[in-house]
Formats: C-alpha cells, sequence, structure tokens
C-alpha cells in the first residue's frame, strides 16, 4: 500500500481535501466517485461493506462541534505528532516533503487500503479502457467483488506496472512486451515545395516485418513512453526521442511553407537522413549549402587602389555570385534558392562578409555589369573567409596582375642592389618581395621575423630598392625607441651606399632642414608624440615603426600621433606582435592597415573570445588566414639552414643626462693632468692612472648607480644602455630563448639581478664568490623556468657548458676580444642545437665606441699579448690613441 501511494503520489497536488466525492447509483448497489480539483475521475469506491462509510469519514476533514469523523483526527494526529523542525517550518509557512506527501489523495487512499484489507490478499488487475483508453487498475476481494477501480495516471503508467511486477501475476497481457517501437517522419514534397511532415510510429515484429501507424491514432493509447498497439494486443515502449521528435512532438501532420523549409532542413536535415525516416526522393535531393568548394574572380579593371571584379562562389552543382549574395543579405534573406537546395548566407565559409560591409557598405561600387568595386583589402578578406581555393578566369594582363596580388608578389624582381653593401639571405629576399609587394599596393604590414633574422636589414634593402630602382623621392621615416637610434644610423651608414640618414633628434632639430640634406629621417617615438603637428604635414613614401609592439595601446599620444603620420605605406617591425592580448595585434594592424579587421567588438566577438576558450580551435585558423597577407613571420628554427653558427651584432646606445653629467665630470676632475702628462713626450705615461680612469668612465657608461655606489637604488638613475638591455632582454625572453649575460662589474650583476627578482624572470648568478658552480650551471641547462644566466666573465667566461641559451649578451666590452669570445663560446659549441646570437653593448660617442675600433684594429696583437683587463694592456697603445681615449 505504501508503494502505491508512493507511485501515485509523484506530480500529483490532490489533497484529501481537494479531491470530490459523489455517489453514483446503478441497479444493485451505489459507487462513490473521486474526480479531483478539475473534474476528471480518479477512482471509484465500489466495496458495499461497512468501509465504504469508514472511506468517506478519512476523506472529510470536518468537526465542529459534532463528533469528530475519521478526516479530522487523522488531521489533528499529524499536527500532535509533528517534529520540532516540522512544526517551526510550518509557523514560516513551509511544509517537509513527509507532511506534503501525507496530505496527498494517494496516501490517504493506500492508508485506508491498509487499514481495512491488509489481512486480506487483494489482486490487482490492470485494463485499458477501449473507448478511452484510460489505464484502470481494478482491486478485487479473495472472493473475486470488485473493492475500487484506480484512473493510473498516463505518465506513471510504466512506473506502476514495474513497481507492482510481483503483485500483477498475469497482467492480463499488458506487461511491457521487447517490441521495439520507434517513433519517425514521413516527409513529402507538393509541387510548391512545400513539405508535409507526419509523424509515424514504426513497428519492427518478430517475424521481421515493419508496419506503420500513424502516431495521430495511438495518441489516446500513449502512456508516457509506452504505446498499447491495439492490432497486436502489446504495450511497447517507444525508444528515446531524438531532436526531431522532441521538436514536433505533437502527433499531428504538419504542412511547412517553402519559405519555411531551408530552416527546417538546415536544423533537422542531419537527423532526417540519419534515421529510418520515410522521406519521398524529390526531398532526399535538397541540400543547405555552406561549403564554397571554388571561387571563380574575373577581373574587369584593376588601378592604383580599387578592383573591379566578378566574383562566383561554387557550392554544390550550383554558383552565386558575390552581387547575389550581397543582396540577398542587404535584404535580410538568410537562404538563397537554387536549382537542387538552398545556400546558406549565414555560412561561415562566408564569413568575411561582415567586414566587406563595415569597410564600405553594401550600397557602394555597383558598377552595372555585375562587378563589384573593391579595395585590396576587401579582396584579402574575402580570400581568408573560406579555405576554396580561388582561381581567376581569362588571360589578359588585368588576370596577370590579379593572380600577383593573390600570390602576395611584387611586380617587379628584386634583382641586384647596387647600394647594399651586404647581401641578403634566401629568407630575407622574400621578405623584401613581401614589403615592396606591400608599398606597391599601397598597403601596410607587419614584420615579425623573430630576433636576430634581420628586420632592419630587409627594410634597408627596401629602402634602398625605392630610391634606386623605384626612383621614390619621397621621404623615407623611421621611428624607433631612442635606445636604437643610434643602432639604425649605423646600421644605414654600415650596410648601404647612397642611403643616407638624417637623425631629427635633440634640441636643435630643425625638420625642415633635415628633410633637405637625407632620404631617411630618423626619430624616436617621444618626438613622433611631441612634434606630430609638425611631422603631419610631410607626405613620406614610407614610415617604418621600429619595436611597434611599443605603440600597442590605442589611447597613448604616440599610438594617435603615429595615425596622423601620411604615407603611401606604413610598416611596423616587432618580433612580439602579441604580448598580453590579440586586441593588441588587432592595435597594431589597425595601425599599418586601418579599418582591415572591422571594428573591436566586432574582432571581439568574431575572434578573441572563441580562441580564448579555445586557443587551438577554428576561430585561431580563421584569424591567421585573415592575418597572413598583411604579416609575415619567420622563426629561426624554420631558416636555420640559412643562418651562420654565430651571428655577432654591436648594438649602439646614447648616454643619458646623468651619465652625461658625470662622465664630463670625471674628465674635468681627472682626465686633465693625464692629458697633459702624454702630451709632454719626456713624461712616463701614467698607466695605471689611465687605467683608473677608462675603469671609472666605462661604468658610467653602464649605469650610474655603480659609481654613485648605491646599485641598489638603480631605479632612481638615468642609463641608456640599461634601457637598451632590458629591451633586447625582454625580446629575448618574449621570443622563448635562455639568454647569457656577461659582465666586467660585480655592482652591474647586482643591480641586474635586483631588476630580474623584481619582475619574476628565474635566474642564477656565477661570480667569483659563487658556490656550488655545478648546481647552477645545471640549473640553468636543465630547469625550463630558470632562462637567464648571470656571470662575470672571469668566473662564468671558462671551463663551462651553457648550451641551453641561444643569445648572449656582453653588458661591457673587454679590452681583451680573446676573452669575449671565449666566454661566448660557453654557448656557441659542440651541443648547441640553435644558431648563437651574441650582442656587444657599447654607448657612442664615449671611450666604449673607441675602444671597440681599437680593440677590432689590434685584435690579434692583444690577443698574443694580453690575457686579462690590468693597466699592462696600455702599453699596447700609442700616446696618441690614449689621448683619443681621453678626449
Amino acid at each position: 500500500w505504501h508503494l502505491l501511494a508512493a507511485l501515485l503520489a509523484q506530480d500529483c497536488r490532490e489533497t484529501a481535501e481537494s479531491v470530490r466525492l459523489q455517489f453514483l447509483r446503478n441497479d444493485s448497489s451505489r459507487i462513490i466517485r473521486v474526480t479531483d480539483s478539475q473534474g476528471e475521475e480518479m477512482a471509484h469506491y465500489l466495496s458495499p461493506g461497512p468501509d465504504a462509510g469508514r472511506f468517506l469519514e478519512r476523506f472529510d476533514g470536518a468537526s465542529g462541534n459534532q463528533v469528530p469523523h475519521r478526516g479530522a483526527l487523522l488531521k489533528k494526529l499529524a499536527e500532535l505528532t509533528w517534529t520540532d523542525p516540522e512544526r517551526a517550518m510550518n509557523q514560516m509557512g513551509y511544509k517537509t516533503y513527509g507532511q506534503v506527501f501525507e496530505e496527498n489523495f494517494w496516501y490517504r487512499f493506500a492508508y485506508h487500503g491498509f487499514r481495512e484489507f491488509f489481512r486480506l490478499d487483494i489482486s490487482f488487475l490492470p485494463a485499458i479502457e477501449e473507448m478511452s483508453g484510460r489505464f484502470m487498475v481494478t482491486g478485487k476481494h479473495p472472493e473475486g467483488a470488485p473493492l475500487f477501480h484506480l484512473v493510473i495516471p498516463r505518465n506513471r503508467v510504466k512506473g506502476f506496472l514495474k513497481g507492482f511486477r510481483d503483485l500483477l501475476p498475469n497482467q492480463h497481457g499488458l506487461s511491457i512486451h521487447p517490441l521495439p517501437l520507434k517513433s519517425i517522419f514521413k516527409i513529402s514534397a507538393n509541387t510548391r515545395m512545400d513539405l508535409t511532415v507526419r509523424p509515424l510510429v514504426q513497428i519492427l515484429q518478430a517475424d521481421g516485418e515493419v508496419k506503420y501507424l500513424k502516431k495521430e491514432g495511438l495518441e489516446k493509447f500513449r502512456y508516457g513512453d509506452l504505446i498499447f498497439v491495439k492490432e497486436l494486443g502489446v504495450l511497447a515502449e517507444l525508444e528515446p526521442p531524438g531532436p526531431l521528435e522532441r521538436k514536433f512532438a505533437a502527433p499531428i501532420k504538419m504542412v511547412l511553407k517553402k519559405s519555411r523549409v531551408p530552416g527546417f532542413l538546415e536544423e533537422y536535415g542531419a537527423a532526417l537522413r540519419q534515421g529510418a525516416h520515410l522521406i519521398d526522393p524529390a526531398v532526399k535531393k535538397l541540400a543547405i549549402y555552406s561549403q564554397v568548394h571554388q571561387v571563380e574572380i574575373s577581373p574587369q579593371v584593376l588601378d592604383r587602389d580599387w578592383c573591379w571584379l566578378d566574383l562566383r562562389y561554387g557550392l554544390g552543382n550550383s554558383s552565386l555570385s558575390l552581387t547575389e549574395i550581397l543582396k540577398a543579405r542587404e535584404a535580410g534573406q538568410r537562404y538563397i534558392p537554387v536549382q537542387d537546395g538552398w545556400v546558406d548566407c549565414q555560412a561561415l565559409e562566408l564569413e568575411g562578409l561582415p567586414l566587406l560591409k563595415e569597410a564600405q557598405g553594401l550600397g557602394m561600387g555597383r558598377n552595372g555589369r555585375g562587378g563589384l568595386k573593391l579595395s585590396r583589402l576587401d579582396l584579402f578578406r574575402l580570400q581568408a573567409a573560406g579555405t576554396a581555393p580561388w582561381e581567376v578566369v581569362g588571360a589578359s594582363g588585368e588576370a596577370a596582375a590579379l593572380k600577383d596580388l593573390l600570390a602576395l608578389k611584387p611586380g617587379k624582381p628584386l634583382g641586384t642592389l647596387k647600394g647594399m653593401k651586404s647581401p641578403l639571405r634566401d629568407y630575407q629576399k622574400i621578405g623584401v618581395d613581401w614589403l615592396s609587394f606591400l608599398f606597391e599596393n599601397r598597403l601596410g604590414g607587419l614584420l615579425c621575423d623573430d630576433m636576430g633574422l634581420g628586420k632592419t636589414h630587409q627594410v634597408m634593402a627596401l629602402m634602398v630598392k625605392l630610391r634606386e630602382k623605384e626612383k621614390i623621392r619621397k621621404p623615407l621615416l623611421v621611428v624607433c625607441p631612442t635606445t636604437v637610434l643610434s643602432h639604425w644610423s649605423k646600421k644605414i651608414f654600415d650596410h648601404t651606399r647612397g642611403l643616407g640618414v638624417q637623425l631629427f633628434y635633440g634640441g636643435e632639430r630643425d625638420l625642415s632642414a633635415a628633410l633637405k640634406k637625407n632620404p631617411v629621417l630618423l626619430t624616436t617615438y617621444g618626438l613622433l608624440r611631441n612634434d606630430i603637428d609638425q611631422l603631419k604635414e610631410v607626405s613620406f613614401a614610407l614610415a617604418v615603426f621600429d619595436e611597434i609592439q611599443n605603440l600597442k595601446n590605442p589611447e597613448t599620444l604616440a599610438y594617435q600621433a603615429a595615425l596622423k603620420i601620411r604615407a603611401d605605406s606604413k610598416l611596423g617591425l616587432t618580433g612580439t606582435p602579441v604580448e598580453n592580448h590579440l586586441l593588441e595585434l588587432k592595435s597594431l594592424l589597425d595601425l599599418v592597415a586601418p579599418g582591415y579587421l572591422g571594428s573591436d567588438s566586432a574582432f571581439s566577438e568574431r575572434y578573441v573570445k572563441p580562441i580564448e576558450r579555445d586557443l587551438h580551435g577554428l576561430q585561431r585558423k580563421r584569424l591567421n588566414r585573415m592575418i597572413s597577407p598583411l604579416v609575415l613571420r619567420r622563426l629561426k628554427k624554420t631558416v636555420l639552414a640559412e643562418l651562420p653558427e654565430k651571428i655577432e651584432d654591436l648594438r649602439f646606445c646614447a648616454l643619458s643626462e646623468d651619465q652625461v653629467r658625470l662622465y664630463r665630470e670625471a674628465i674635468a676632475s681627472r682626465g686633465r693632468g693625464l692629458l697633459e702628462a702624454l702630451q709632454e713626450k719626456k713624461t712616463p705615461v701614467p698607466y695605471i692612472h689611465i687605467f683608473a680612469l677608462l675603469t671609472l668612465l666605462k661604468q658610467i657608461c653602464d649605469h650610474p648607480a655603480l659609481v654613485e655606489k648605491k646599485p641598489e637604488e638603480y631605479e632612481r638613475y638615468e642609463s641608456g644602455k640599461w634601457d637598451l638591455f632590458r629591451e633586447l632582454l625582454e625580446e629575448g625572453l618574449d621570443s622563448g630563448q635562455k639568454i647569457v649575460v656577461y659582465s666586467q662589474f660585480l655592482g652591474m650583476i647586482g643591480i641586474m639581478e635586483r631588476y630580474l627578482k623584481g619582475t619574476g624572470v628565474g635566474f642564477v648568478a656565477l661570480t667569483g664568490s659563487s658556490r656550488k658552480r655545478g648546481d647552477l650551471i645545471a640549473r640553468f641547462n636543465e630547469d625550463p623556468d630558470c632562462r637567464v644566466f648571470l656571470g662575470s666573465l672571469k668566473a662564468g667566461g671558462t671551463g663551462i657548458d651553457l648550451v641551453a641559451a641561444s643569445m648572449v649578451i656582453h653588458y661591457d666590452r673587454w679590452w681583451n676580444a680573446a676573452r669575449e669570445d671565449q666566454a661566448t663560446d660557453r654557448v656557441h659549441r659542440i651541443g648547441q642545437q640553435r644558431g648563437v646570437q651574441v650582442f656587444k653593448l657599447v654607448t657612442t660617442g664615449t671611450l666604449e665606441e673607441k675602444i671597440a675600433a681599437i680593440i677590432e684594429k689590434k685584435k690579434n696583437l692583444m690577443e698574443a699579448i694580453v690575457r686579462e683587463d690590468d693597466p699592462h694592456l696600455l702599453k699596447t697603445f700609442t700616446r696618441e690613441e690614449l689621448i683619443d681615449l681621453l678626449t
């Protein structure tokens, strides 16, 4: 009896007080009819004995002044037996699950049955009413007289049959039969291509015969996922519904008008084809095309800024022009009918079209001949939107030019450049061709080659080509950080002929005069920001932004100034186009190719959010295709065969104001007497004092904090070399390299240690006082989180292997080049799997620049005589050379 209550009370809100009881009379007896609050029958009580009176009492809660009935007593007993938590919940207006269960009609009915019949062997007999389809259960006395009829709710029939399995010995044929039933649909089309969707039930009989029944005829015999198949006299279970069955749950046929058919097929076509559905052959042929298999492009006119083109997209057995697709989108039409189905205009293969709309508006560019007026950037967007191959149709000059455009090829080969002193490697020639292509098509781009692959060299070659072969006479602009200003100037001087460079820098700068002197104008980001009102008036052929990641924030004044620069082509150079967020890449491309990636919000929805959710997903590939025409990036490992084993690079920087003051003071206070002694031929050369002064000057070039004896306060002082070092270090770390740094001053190594600790970069430091040298070296070589090795040249320059690194920075120069090379060879040795890049930092306008020249000149002699930095090495210098060092 408790099981009966538990099974039927689920989803039933009727209580003992909410049901209605009424008498029905037949010829020989009186029946108590129970209906719910909506008037639906729940039960008939048939017993003629005194238990019928008690049944009435148990459903009567009235008490008043009369003797209380059983229903009222049951209610009162429930209140008296409440637990403290139940009483507290009732005071707050809530009830426990147990209280709700005990108030349910089926609980009270089961309680009555237990009280009256628990000693009797009551039998339960299920049956289905043929007229109504109701599932009935009759409780019978052992002598055969019916005691009650119960109407089992349709959604509880399956639970009842399973729960009462042992109490229904024969179930009158109403056990759940293992006969497979499947909901399917019959799909047919009329002459107007309207679809009729008719739900059926498929029955696979024991003999293998398949039978189909209309679902609407079975609905009155359906009980949840059970169906009574009258023709077979069995109760069987439907298979779980698929998406189509869940969507069209109503058991009646539906007619889908032609306009709704493509949406229906798009959503449920796969489910229809995978299931056992009955589909007319005409419907099976229909398809929704979203994959483009080919794009044919016919050029009509190509001019400097625009392309008049006819594009046709091949989908299935049909093709559509881009004009047709754009018109449909303008009209808000998603599906375009074709011969054997429809084309989905919102297909991902046509993803570039929203960007096209943002760029120029769909109403522009129609030339009346079926073509479209597109910019070159529009064309790249469309090509990147899908993976289908593009075929240029025609043999005209325009067709050939269009093929070159889509292949990113310049109109003229690079050839030999007389103005380049040093040769280009093969991958650099490819880079110059790509840069030339951008310039020829008035496009901008980002050259993002790995550190050490010669981005500066490729841009210099482009500049030489523009002057030498293209006869460009408009000025060329290079904007860079202050720390590499000297580097650019020296590179152009050392590696080109006739490509003069003019610094636009310092307090006496004059833009008009600078533009008249040399074709290349070299300035800094600070002056770009400060002098933009002058610079924006100049029309440049080319504007190059070195280390363009400095402009990643579009809110800065420097970024806004860069936008105002007028140039036929803008190029950005960086080894790290994305440092923290994809929007940084968009900001940089917005600078060199405005509008190409659309609005920030659209870019975030289309790329940033999907890629953040799945870094290796489809949208990352789409973004790669989108930016590939305007971004070129080669890694060292991909061009390793073209690289020498070791690349040495002198990097130049300038003194800061703090350093200029200290340098002048040192020369004025200590250099004047030494100069007088050197100029007096008969006076012995004071080598020790000269060496001490030169060492002081080298410390000033390194960092003012060394001279002020305050390395812990290094951030208070400005140092040009320190700024350059940090840029090289960050670029190397961002490119995934391990780095070895040498300095001859322990104080400088201490400053580096403080800096690396503050930035959270893992490192080891090896000096003469270090213990457990082997452990330090092993950690650097084996621990992936240990990125930097700091060493003094004496302690870390010999007898160790540092092959985990691929980059070496000599922060300050030794007099003995052999010792520098020996230290470099700790990295560049057997076991090294990558090319090694060596940076030697030199402060221009100081003794460091002069020492570098003298060392190179006397390299062989000094290697033979001098073993370490000491005063005796100065004996290899003439009086004139020493005087030059001190002036």
